[in-house]
């Protein structure tokens, strides 16, 4: 129901890619929050868990995850910004969340 909204909200093609790009970067941001909160969470389980050795190491592999998940989530935005630099202009910069115009 939301992509016939879209399709006629854009003029013409390059806006819907517009569009789409912007909504990519949205969730971007939003799992890259998620990411970094979940890194700082784990980070602190496995400071407070310092007696628990079976539990640091499963904690070690949920770090390990959540930092390849990061590295992952960055070079997506590092391609979404190329692509939208390369095709219609702009300087990269942080991603932020912006409404679809």
């Amino acid at each position: 129901m939301c992509v016939p909204s879209l399709a006629f909200a854009a003029a013409n093609f390059s806006d819907f890619v517009v569009i789409g790009l912007r909504l990519i970067s949205n969730f971007i941001v939003i799992f890259m929050s998620a990411l970094v909160l979940g890194i700082l969470y784990g980070v602190f389980l496995y400071m407070a868990n310092s007696d628990n050795e079976k539990r640091r190491e499963s904690i070690k592999g949920y770090l390990v995850s959540a930092v390849i998940g990061l590295a992952v989530v960055v070079g997506m935005w590092g391609i979404i910004e190329i692509i939208q630099g390369s095709l219609f202009g702009g300087a990269f910069g942080l991603p932020r969340l912006s409404v679809p115009t």
